[in-house]
C-alpha cells in the first residue's frame, strides 16, 4: 500500500472512530456536540485530502517526465552542437548552421535547468516533444555529416514541426 493510500485509509478510520464515539453519546449528553464537532472536522479533512489524492498520484510521474524532458534536451543540445561545431574543421557545410541553431537553441532553452511542470495539466505531450526534437536533431546530423540523403530532410522537418506543435501550451481547463 503506497503512502496516499495508507493515509487516505487513516482519515478513514480516524472519520469512523469519531462517528462510534459520537454515535454511542445519548441526546442531550455532556460533549455530544464537541464529539460531533470532532466528527466534522475530521470528515473535512477526509474530503479536502480525496481531493488532493489525483495530484498526488501523478507526482511521480510527473516528476519522471520532468528529468525525461530535463535530459533529452541536454542530449538534442550537445548532437546539435557537436555537429554545429564540425563546420569548425570543414567536415559540415556551414549551411547546416541555418537549421542546426534553431535546434539548438529549443534544446538548450528545455534543457537548461529542470522546470516544473504545472500540476493539473497534461504532461505526457513535453515527453513526446522531447522526443521529436531529438530526432530532428539526429536526422539532420545525419544528413549534415552524410550518413543519410537529403531526402530525410523532409523527416527532419516533419519531426521538428510535430516538436512544436506537441510543445505548444495546452489550454487551461476551466473549473467551471
Amino acid at each position: 500500500m503506497d503512502k496516499v493510500s495508507e493515509r487516505f485509509a487513516q482519515l478513514q478510520r480516524d472519520v469512523g472512530r469519531r462517528h462510534a464515539t459520537a454515535a454511542a453519546l445519548q441526546p442531550g449528553a455532556a460533549g455530544r456536540q464537541a464529539a460531533f464537532d470532532e466528527l466534522l472536522a475530521a470528515a473535512d479533512s477526509l474530503l479536502a485530502y480525496a481531493a488532493q489524492v489525483p495530484g498526488l498520484r501523478e507526482e511521480p510521474a510527473r516528476r519522471t517526465t520532468q528529468l525525461f524532458v530535463l535530459w533529452t534536451s541536454r542530449g538534442t543540445a550537445a548532437v546539435a552542437a557537436l555537429t554545429g561545431a564540425a563546420v569548425i574543421p570543414g567536415w559540415v557545410a556551414w549551411g547546416w548552421l541555418l537549421l542546426l541553431l534553431p535546434v539548438l537553441l529549443a534544446a538548450l532553452g528545455t534543457g537548461w535547468k529542470a522546470k516544473p511542470l504545472p500540476k493539473g495539466r497534461p504532461h505526457l505531450r513535453h515527453r513526446t516533444s522531447a522526443v521529436f526534437l531529438a530526432a530532428c536533431a539526429l536526422v539532420l546530423s545525419a544528413v549534415a555529416i552524410g550518413l543519410l540523403s537529403a531526402w530525410w530532410l523532409t523527416a527532419a522537418l516533419a519531426c521538428a514541426g510535430a516538436a512544436f506543435l506537441t510543445g505548444l501550451p495546452d489550454e487551461p481547463r476551466s473549473t467551471k
